[in-house]
């Protein structure tokens, strides 16, 4: 997108004429107005099917039009996509000085919607010629319009006067960025927070719960309207129950295709999470071993990582009281991995401090070994380690330790490990850690952990495995020019 003032753009209404109303003149605009950028049906009008359009109706038939909606359902429904068509359709026939706001749970979901909003405008041309794209935020001027996507975070919230306000994920939406959205209505005669998504990992503190408990309570409200897709009354019923998923997955056969829920089934994902994700079940238990029996046996090939090889060091480090480990990872689509170094304390030692020195020396001694294209590490505590290394000419990468991070890491990790599309050493140590790591998943993500506060089970190596694992194969994507560097 080339910097400066944007061009002028095509002032007239759209060219629309429809005499339906409600939900039945969303679907006419999307049929007339809106390709569908990608997946089935890509390149072609989008229809909306007719569960959707009795979704859309719940609101925009309502009279008076509801201030409040929540709409629950599970993954792979094309939420994202009919988001980003409702707030086109409010953008261009809403009210004079629509503000369409979708708020999501993070940047890279934020960038689906208002990837997916772009793209449509991009593939029509009455809404090219009248639309104007910035880099987070359409507009249409001759109706001071506007269309943005914002993280979901408070003080970017703060402020707004929206027709529409979407909240994406609502099910691990924090609860005061669904009081800050929520109550910035009023301003306008009327104006409606719609909020959609799945159960969260934590049923019992998430706004969407609430939402479900207070519909079922007051069916009388007509200020709030509630949409479920689920089998949430067949947790008892096993995984793979075709009723449940017909009942959880309006666009099973369609859109969504049944070999997809199949290749995932437990052990390949865990049991909860694919009862909230693909069947919109509340479930509690939220960990579990990290690796399935067996896996990460299968992917030891005894061999150690070739001199010379361009790898990949990962820190996980700590001051005192916790182990620090070093793990070394080829630069790979398919990394392989060993172990450098484990300081662990002894047991029952409490002065025990970890060896700076000794890990430097160690950071050092892999240097000279392997070609080194990154030292990757959470810069907690160990910032002047960092610092002091780069200063020597080794390539230093900080991994802060955030859910935004995190997550996805631990997921491809755990993708990877199910797919054999990773290997390692055998070292004992490496199995010890990656059989202690549980996951947990809460409202900040998904991470490792040692299951119980205080335990002595080490999971370092796992944590390092973590870290190294996403920047070995981001580094493997990139194509990038070996540099001959000598390290003494």
């Amino acid at each position: 997108m080339k910097a400066g003032p944007k061009a002028a753009v095509d002032p007239s209404p759209l060219p629309f004429r429809s005499r339906k109303t409600g939900a039945a003149r969303v679907a006419a605009f999307c049929e007339r107005f809106v390709v569908t950028p990608k997946g089935t049906g890509a390149r072609s009008p989008m229809r909306l099917r007719p569960w959707q359009v009795e979704l859309v109706a719940s609101v925009w038939d309502a009279d008076p039009r509801p201030r409040l909606a929540g709409w629950m359902l599970p993954r792979g429904q094309g939420k994202s996509t009919l988001v980003a068509a409702l707030g086109l359709y409010d953008l261009m026939l809403g009210v004079e000085g629509s503000s369409v706001v979708v708020a999501a749970t993070d940047e890279r979901q934020a960038g689906i919607v208002f990837g997916a909003a772009r793209r449509m405008v991009e593939l029509h041309p009455d809404l090219a010629s009248r639309v104007q794209v910035y880099k987070d935020r359409l507009t249409v001027p001759g109706r001071d319009a506007s269309f943005q996507v914002l993280t979901a975070e408070p003080k970017r919230l703060e402020g707004l006067d929206p027709t529409l306000a979407i909240l994406d994920e609502i099910g691990v939406i924090s609860r005061e960025v669904y009081e800050v959205v929520a109550l910035a209505q009023g301003k306008r005669e009327s104006s409606t927070l719609l909020g959609i998504g799945t159960p969260g990992p934590d049923p019992h503190d998430s706004v969407l719960t609430d939402m479900r408990d207070y519909a079922r309570a007051h069916p009388e409200d007509t200020s709030f309207v509630w949409r479920e897709f689920s089998a949430a009354g067949f947790t008892d019923h096993p995984v793979d129950c075709a009723h449940c998923w017909e009942l959880a997955n309006p666009a099973l056969g369609d859109f969504l295709h049944a070999d997809a829920l199949r290749a995932l089934l437990p052990p390949k994902t865990r049991e909860a999470t694919f009862r909230r994700a693909r069947m919109c079940q509340f479930v509690t238990d939220t960990s579990g071993a990290f690796l399935p029996d067996g896996v990460w046996d299968r992917l030891a090939t005894g061999e150690a990582v070739p001199d010379g090889a361009d790898v990949v060091i990962a820190l996980d480090g700590s001051f005192n009281g916790d182990a620090t480990a070093l793990l070394v990872a080829t630069v790979s689509p398919r990394p392989h991995f060993d172990v450098v170094g484990l300081w662990e304390p002894p047991a029952g030692d409490s002065d025990y401090r970890v060896p700076v020195a000794q890990v430097e020396d160690a950071i050092r001694a892999a240097a000279r070994r392997w070609h080194v294209l990154e030292v990757v590490a959470d810069p907690f505590r160990w910032t002047r380690t960092l610092q002091a290394l780069e200063s020597e000419g080794l390539p230093v990468v900080e991994f802060p330790h955030s859910p935004g991070r995190l997550t996805p890491a631990t997921t491809d990790l755990y993708a990877a490990a199910i797919a054999g599309e990773l290997s390692h050493s055998g070292d004992r140590d490496l199995a010890r850690h990656v059989g202690n790591a549980v996951v947990v998943e809460d409202t900040r993500g998904v991470r490792l952990d040692k299951g119980k506060r205080g335990s002595t089970r080490r999971i370092d190596l796992a944590a390092c495995a973590v870290m190294a694992h996403s920047r070995a194969t981001w580094r493997a994507s990139r194509k990038t020019r070996r540099k001959v560097r000598s390290f003494k």
